[in-house]
């Protein structure tokens, strides 16, 4: 048997194909123009050990891309397949899918993250639109489509596009009860360095000062020139102290990450974000780095601007806490970032940034659920909530 699993970023392929291999499925992905493919082994093998699994190795792991054989591929020997959207239109791998051996063996076809054909498929990725058409290739087929974020009402249009007739939604109450949520006003935008430097100042001198005690922290820009800014501050800030031990990139504890970074250093941030305990201790990075990556260790979430969406907003803020342990997401704006004129900007985002109520029962009302799972104290809900206690 075969799945087929539609996702929207490599960072994410890499991670679920290596946590699959790793305890002896076969797994691959298909590159987007789908002509290679390529799978993900951890240096020294794919087979689990009993310490592995004890979790003592984990701090060791490193993660090695190897080409697949492509005639592999059209023999049907992996046994999940991860492709980008736009590798199942007009491409080699479209065209071994429909041939009879996968017509055969495919019994599931999955779409991660499906909230991005709404998001990504008008402009940027037209592809994500075309997501039914596969369907329809596996109409006998089960079919899974997985997002955190979806509102009752992107539901019901997700459904409609992607030609579902018998379905079940299966949704869970978006609330993270362990993420202390809190907006601050940040400088406008005429100060244009100074705008920046009172976010990352902070951050660079609890970096320089906690070293491995700091907690792991992505900053959340949204462009190249802020995020270069952020990374050039760090470094010059921290200096010598900006690694653990000799001055190699396996030992800083900062970094970047962005689509036209080099890959192996890509591979190398996300091979340590999943760690439990990581070297690495801050993360600035786009959207490249990945909407559903598992990075346990995170503790931490700051959005230097507001995302366009409260989708987006909810997505990026729970890579925070993911093994339960207290997390905080901080976001900064001013009043140009929460503009009508801001392209893709929805009003509910911005009358997000600028109340007065609780953020947590904003956000949880958004999805269609009526409580928040948060019980604590009222101080440590949100920022709003601590202002008015």
């Amino acid at each position: 048997m075969i799945v087929l699993v539609v996702s929207p970023l490599n960072s994410l392929i890499q991670d679920q194909i290596s946590n699959l291999r790793r305890v002896g499925i076969a797994a691959c992905t298909i590159n987007i123009s789908g002509t290679k493919g390529m799978t993900y082994n951890e240096a020294g093998g794919d087979e689990v050990s009993s310490d592995d699994e004890e979790g003592n190795n984990l701090e060791d792991r490193a993660v090695l891309e190897c080409d697949v054989p492509f005639d592999m591929i059209e023999k049907g020997a992996y046994k999940i397949i991860y492709a980008h959207p736009e590798t199942f239109q007009k491409t080699k791998f479209a065209q071994v899918i429909r041939r009879k051996v996968y017509q055969e063996l495919v019994c599931a076809v999955v779409i991660d993250e499906v909230h991005m054909i709404s998001e990504w498929g008008d402009d940027f990725r037209p592809a994500f639109k075309k997501l039914g058409e596969l369907i329809c290739v596996f109409d006998g087929s089960r079919h899974l489509v997985l997002t955190a974020t979806a509102t009752p009402a992107a539901v019901k249009s997700l459904v409609k596009l992607l030609n579902f007739k018998d379905h079940v939604v299966v949704s869970a109450n978006v609330d993270r009860p362990n993420i202390y949520i809190e907006i601050c006003k940040r400088l406008p935008n005429i100060h244009k360095f100074e705008k920046l430097d009172g976010i990352i100042q902070p951050i660079a001198e609890e970096l320089k000062e906690k070293q491995h005690d700091f907690p792991v922290t992505i900053i959340n820009v949204d462009n190249l020139e802020s995020l270069g800014y952020f990374y050039q501050f760090v470094s010059y800030h921290l200096q010598e102290k900006g690694y653990k031990g000799e001055q190699i990139p396996q030992n800083r504890i900062f970094g970047q990450y962005h689509k036209d970074y080099p890959d192996d250093m890509k591979q190398l941030i996300i091979g340590e974000l999943v760690k439990p305990n990581p070297t690495i201790r801050l993360v600035m990075a786009t959207v490249a780095l990945g909407m559903g990556i598992n990075a346990p260790s995170v503790e931490r979430i700051i959005h230097s601007r507001p995302p366009t969406t409260l989708e987006k907003y909810q997505q990026e803020i729970g890579r925070a806490g993911r093994a339960g342990q207290p997390a905080h997401a901080i976001m900064y704006y001013n009043n140009s970032d929460i503009a009508k004129n801001r392209k893709g900007l929805s009003d509910v985002m911005a009358q997000f940034c600028k109340q007065d109520g609780c953020y947590r029962r904003t956000l949880v009302n958004y999805f269609g659920f009526d409580e928040v799972l948060y019980k604590g104290e009222r101080h440590n809900c949100c920022s709003n909530c601590r202002g008015s206690s």
